[in-house]
């Protein structure tokens, strides 16, 4: 090989090793200002918001756990999501901000079933009597596969359900005597509100007369009624242990206080996103439960001192109970949310009684 071919050689192999290293440079550099742009991009893009409205006052443990949502989204997400509570019905009544979440105008609300059996139908089954034994089971069925299906109704309204949170049993008050069996509420003349509830007071002997809430602590003081029923929270602050003398825990009903968001919203979220604000949902029912159960121990502790003798109510009797009224119901029930929704959740109660 002449010297001459052998530099040439030297030569070009040179020039393709420039070519590829300026090649390599250039995408090199290429990479860095697409990385740099996104990373400006993520830096400048528009905050999520997620404005929260709901009808309960700041003191209650409804509103508490919501603040705990508020700091766990926006602490896991780095800022990028913002989350705006709206407590005491500031955005409107419990209907007014369904239309909005429903709308997009706000994301998310909350709201007993119970206020929505008109809309939607199907919710009529946990107007059923004595369904649960205690909290933890109305919690196993309520996160279970009854109170996911109950939830898809929701979607035809551009909603979604994120959870069940509570506000609680409701429970008998009287002044003639405690509840032990179904025969002690015979006679009594109790406050009436409501087609479903006054027939199943009926059916065990009650005498139902139509108040407004407005006027039961009137009523009450004044014996044109002898008792009411209620959850032992609203028992507490609307100072009725004034006018009765036995708080009776009958659990006759448990009221949920239903999560939801505007579908829109949430399918338009990143799957990270996503993920993150269902999971702070699931930790913000847990604590809501956890406060709701410290709120009711709190106030039974008091409530003797007040003068109220509280008693327990044997599970034997409060089946038996559940068994007469849900028998002078269940057809009003069935008519609303259908026999198909009937029995799956029945049959899902009972296989979740421990």
């Amino acid at each position: 090989m002449s010297v001459y071919v052998y530099t040439r050689k030297i030569f070009v192999r040179r020039r393709i090793v420039k070519k590829v290293l300026m090649i390599i440079m250039v995408l090199s550099i290429l990479c860095g200002i697409t990385l740099i742009a996104d990373g400006q991009k993520e830096k400048g893009a528009e905050k999520i918001v997620i404005k929260l409205g709901h009808d309960n006052n700041v003191q209650t443990p409804g509103h508490k756990a919501f603040l705990e949502f508020k700091k766990i989204v926006e602490e896991e997400s780095q800022g990028q999501i913002e989350v705006q509570v709206f407590p005491g019905g500031q955005l409107g009544s419990v209907q007014d901000m369904f239309e909005q979440a429903r709308r997009g105008d706000i994301q998310m609300s909350v709201t007993a079933t119970t206020l929505f059996t008109q809309t939607i139908p199907e919710f009529a089954i946990w107007d059923s009597f004595y369904m649960f034994d205690d909290a933890t089971h109305a919690h196993r069925v309520l996160d279970g596969k009854a109170g996911i299906e109950l939830m898809k109704p929701l979607e035809s309204m551009n909603l979604v359900g994120l959870g069940y949170m509570e506000i609680g049993f409701r429970n008998f008050s009287n002044r003639k005597n405690p509840i032990m069996k179904p025969e002690d509420v015979k006679g009594l003349k109790i406050r009436g509100w409501g087609p479903i509830q006054i027939a199943a007071w009926e059916s065990v002997g009650c005498v139902l007369t139509s108040l407004s809430w407005s006027e039961v602590f009137t009523s009450l003081q004044q014996n044109l009624i002898d008792g009411q029923e209620c959850a032992t929270s609203s028992f507490y602050y609307a100072k009725f242990y004034e006018a009765q003398k036995y708080w009776s825990l009958t659990k006759h009903v448990y009221t949920n206080w239903l999560w939801y968001a505007n579908k829109d919203f949430m399918d338009g979220l990143s799957a990270e996103h996503r993920s993150l604000i269902e999971e702070a949902a699931k930790k913000t029912i847990r604590l809501d439960r956890e406060l709701i159960a410290a709120s009711e121990k709190e106030i039974l502790d008091k409530l003797p001192g007040l003068g109220i003798e509280v008693n327990e109510v044997p599970l034997e009797a409060r089946r038996a109970m559940g068994e007469i009224m849900n028998g002078a119901v269940k057809n009003q029930i069935v008519e609303k949310c259908g026999i198909d929704i009937y029995n799956f959740v029945m049959a899902e109660i009972e296989a979740e009684r421990k």
